[in-house]
């Protein structure tokens, strides 16, 4: 339909995703209370509101619409077939459809009608879709079980299989059939007890304006006024600091960091809050400064000496020292090579030119320059010299030797290493003498471990690594092993500074305590920080009101979306373009088909309360009530009139299922509906559902007139299984012809297995067969003796058939009697005497029975087609229910077979047309 195609083109382009889930859900009829829950989830969603079940629109979408089938996508049912676990359907059946023209599944109450419709309802497209199907409620365990169905269709020629299965989507290969039953009723009373047709769809939008809004902002309003947003609870943190502003400034726009940079205090922080607390209450604050000033001063000057004590033995050092001792070390060895040389080529006493010879060597210089020869140089070697040491003439050998000696000692190496041996020497003397110890005052120990607890244990280990330093500085001039340096451990003078920082930051604000000016503004930062140690406790309480107030400035946004104005806007132009006069004129057709003809209908636009309606009224002679002038059976008649409407208006070409569609209607008006069905199986697949056997008789009727192809199945239960499908008509409702077939095959049936000495089973088999054949033979009176021309549960008289009524004479009037008498002697209508202890007829005498009613009917039909011949053209023109006396016939009552009775009450034809009176000596 267009009006459908609109309602989705907006759907998508106007609407938010939520609401476009809560018309899908309207469309589908699928939105109950939990759907609302969902809804409401999805409103809140959008505009921000977490949901925690992470919930997501399912948009309307095409699929979700009755497709409008054109004449190369027609779907037609083919079969519905092994369904399960729904109700108490018998498994394993196939129920088959005629592909065109008509299908009629009839079935007594409970027989299993329901259990199939409402499958075909919900794998179909039908307007309600509230009808649950359940499984078998009286099995146990069936709770878990899942109703499902297969279905064989054919779609534009194609063949192929498709599954329905509960709490699934629907097969969209099925979305082109329709489905009407009682709760697919188009027409309705509404509160000002009239008629109001809608089309389908158009409701839906207004359902989501008058009924799916409203109730949304019930919910949200009520969930506004439940989300507390007051700040009552922290009027002792209201004031003038930046928590009372915080506090009392509390809106959606305030954040977490606002409040935790308030609420989290760091330790400085909350020291700083009792140090100003303390300030302000010293009641000699200069003096207090000035002893602080002091505490500071002896901090600083401690903090000195250790710094001192730590330069002389401080990483940097090492490097140096290192060098000075390598460079020793290496003038040295330099020295040895030299010493080795000089003793080379004579024997000289061992160490001859090592660090105590030359000591020695210096020494008799000395005493020459000085004492022996202070005239000469040294060494003197000159004539009448003699050795400073021996003081023996020195020889020209030994001179040589001294010259050698000489040479050696003012050589660069020498200097060198005298050099680099003297400077490491000063640098060993040099550490030998530092004073590392920290030497420190008890008192000022005192003073120091209580501004900063373990401090003093800080720096005697610190002090105690420093003299350990200087151990080992000392130890590798002598090894040169470097290794094995130990580290310092953590320079106390930071803790000591920050000590000094923090008692001249006292000192400074307890200045400031004693001017009056600065102290005003201590007592504000003392109060800032007060309020937000106020805070601290009531943080969580604080960020969860602030959650609420976002939560609640979030919901109040949601009452833009549950706006109706747009939506009733939008119904009222939706309905104007559907109610179009194709519409009118399709309904006054199908009212005027289906015998609604007590006013002319008309559709009116009208507003109730803002709700748009398109209401079919009846134009009356006088002002009554809708609820007073039609009844329950007219309402049924303008329900499937607007259905049919819809369709044909909408250019719905597919297949349409009907369930129990004459509820409440009277006989003319249901013959009326099987009239129009029949029709329409012309032009489209129709199934029906009916347990009314007046107008499966009907059908049956139209059927035949109208030549439309179809199939017939009828329901019954199988041991404890409803719903066992059976092709045909029931035996009540089966032909003369069917009824004689269907005893010749049970008679062939039981001949087979009949005993010499049948038992009771048995016995009441043969019995109820003889039953069927009197039924059968009352069957054979109404419709070969009297040609059909009066039918029970018709409301007509085929006078065209007349011609076929050829009467009966004497002897076929003995002959229906004597088959009469032997069924009524056989069956157990009468309670026989036991002495009497009466035979039961065998297969052989059943069989002769059915023979000799045959033979009978045989000759009334030669005599029958004798006369038919004579009458010819001249004879009584063939009539039809359609074309003789559709709705205003010469009634002819009769009891229905409805009881299953084999035997029924006698026909009478009404003012005096026909008569017919089943007389003899057999029993009633």
């Amino acid at each position: 339909m267009v009006l459908l195609d609109d309602i989705l083109v907006w759907s998508q382009g106007s609407l938010k995703p939520w609401q476009q889930d809560a018309v899908r859900r309207l469309f589908q009829g699928t939105l109950n209370s939990d759907g609302l829950a969902d809804l409401y989830a999805m409103l809140k969603s959008s505009v921000g509101l977490e949901d925690p079940k992470k919930r997501v629109p399912d948009p309307l979408s095409k699929n979700h619409l009755p497709a409008t089938a054109g004449a190369t996508d027609k779907v037609a049912l083919l079969t519905m077939r092994d369904v399960e676990h729904v109700n108490m359907l018998a498994p394993k059946q196939t129920l088959k459809f005629s592909q065109t023209g008509l299908t009629v599944i009839y079935g007594g109450n409970g027989s299993g009608k329901s259990g199939y419709a409402r499958v075909l309802k919900r794998a179909c497209r039908s307007r309600d879709e509230s009808e649950e199907v359940i499984p078998n409620a009286r099995e146990k365990g069936s709770a878990s079980k899942v109703p499902s169905a297969l279905f064989d269709v054919e779609i534009a020629g194609n063949a192929l299989e498709v599954k329905w299965e509960k709490n699934k989507a629907a097969p969209p290969e099925m979305a082109s059939i329709a489905v009407f039953d009682t709760r697919c009723a188009r027409a309705y009373i509404d509160d000002q007890q009239e008629v109001a047709y809608l089309p389908f769809g158009l409701d839906v939008v207004e359902n989501l304006g008058q009924t799916v809004f409203p109730k949304l902002t019930e919910t949200l309003e009520a969930e506004i006024k439940q989300t507390d947003t007051t700040t009552d609870a922290f009027r002792h943190l209201f004031g003038n600091t930046k928590v009372g502003t915080l506090i009392t400034g509390l809106n959606a726009k305030t954040t977490e960091a606002e409040v935790t940079s308030l609420s989290k205090l760091s330790q400085e922080e909350t020291e700083r809050a009792a140090e100003l607390k303390k300030t302000l209450n010293e009641t000699n604050p200069k003096a207090k400064a000035d002893a602080l000033k002091l505490a500071a001063a002896r901090m600083a000057s401690f903090d000195a000496k250790i710094k001192k004590a730590h330069s002389l033995v401080k990483d940097e050092v090492i490097p140096a020292l290192k060098t000075i001792d390598d460079d020793a070390q290496v003038a040295i060895a330099a020295e040895e090579k030299a010493a080795d040389v000089l003793r080379a080529g004579e024997s000289l006493l061992p160490g001859t030119g090592d660090e105590v010879w030359k000591i020695l060597y210096e020494a008799a210089r000395n005493f020459s320059s000085e004492k022996a020869y202070p005239e000469h140089p040294f060494p003197h070697t000159g004539d009448k010299s003699q050795c400073v040491l021996c003081q023996q003439d020195v020889q020209a050998d030994g001179a040589a030797r001294l010259a050698r000696f000489e040479a050696f000692v003012q050589a660069d190496t020498a200097k060198t290493a005298k050099e680099k041996r003297e400077r490491r020497a000063s640098a060993e003397q040099r550490i030998s003498q530092f004073a590392v110890k920290l030497e420190v005052e008890d008192a000022l120990l005192e003073e120091i471990e209580k501004l900063d607890a373990g401090l003093t244990t800080e720096i005697a280990a610190y002090s105690a690594a420093l003299e350990t330093r200087k151990e080992w500085m000392l130890a590798v001039l002598k090894s040169h092993k470097w290794e094995g340096i130990s580290a310092l451990p953590v320079d106390p003078c930071i803790r000591l500074k920050a000590v000094s920082d923090k008692l001249l930051a006292e000192k400074a604000t307890y200045e400031k305590a004693g001017d009056e000016a600065k102290r005003a503004a201590l007592q504000k930062e003392l109060a800032e920080l007060e309020a937000r140690i106020a805070l601290t406790p009531h943080e969580k309480a604080v960020l969860a009101l602030v959650k609420r107030i976002q939560t609640k400035a979030m919901l109040l946004k949601c009452r833009d979306q549950l706006q109706t104005k747009p939506i009733s806007t939008k119904s009222k132009e939706l309905a104007s373009n559907a109610v179009t006069e194709p519409l009118r004129a399709a309904l006054a057709k199908e009212f005027k088909a289906l015998g609604v003809v007590m006013a002319a209908p008309r559709l009116e636009e009208k507003v109730v309360k803002g709700k748009i309606q398109h209401k079919l009224a009846l134009d009356l002679a006088v002002g009554a009530d809708i609820r007073d002038i039609l009844s329950e059976g007219e309402q049924r008649a303008i329900a499937i009139g607007s259905f049919l409407a819809e369709l044909s208006s909408g250019g719905h070409g597919g297949g349409i299922v009907f369930d129990d569609p004459v509820s409440s209607l009277d006989h003319f008006r249901r013959q009326a509906v099987a009239r129009r069905l029949v029709e329409e199986a012309a032009n489209r697949q129709v199934i029906i559902f009916t347990h009314d056997t007046a107008f499966l008789g009907e059908l049956q009727d139209y059927i035949e007139h109208a030549s439309v192809s179809h199939v017939i199945h009828h329901l019954e239960w199988h041991g404890k299984d409803a719903g066992k499908i059976n092709e045909g008509l029931p035996w009540h409702q089966k032909s003369f012809k069917d009824r004689i077939h269907h005893l010749e095959q049970a008679q062939n049936k039981i001949a087979k297995v009949w005993p010499q000495y049948p038992n009771d089973d048995e016995i009441a088999r043969m019995r109820q067969l003889y039953s069927n054949l009197r039924a059968t033979l009352e069957r054979f009176i109404q419709d070969v003796i009297f040609a059909g021309v009066v039918v029970r549960y018709r409301d007509w008289i085929k006078v065209g058939n007349l011609k076929d009524a050829v009467g009966f004479t004497h002897a076929e009037f003995l002959e229906v009697d004597r088959i009469h008498s032997i069924c009524s002697n056989a069956t157990e209508a009468h309670d026989a005497s036991g002495a009497k202890n009466p035979s039961v007829p065998t297969p052989a005498d059943l069989a002769k029975a059915i023979a000799d009613l045959v033979s009978l009917s045989e000759g009334i039909k030669v005599r029958q087609k004798a006369q038919s011949s004579t009458l010819g053209i001249a004879g009584l023109p063939a009539a039809s229910p359609l074309t003789s006396m559709p709705l205003t016939p010469i009634t002819a009552t009769a009891a229905p077979p409805a009881s299953n009775t084999s035997v029924a009450p006698t026909p009478t034809v009404q003012a005096g047309v026909a008569s017919a009176a089943s007389s003899g000596k057999g029993k009633p």
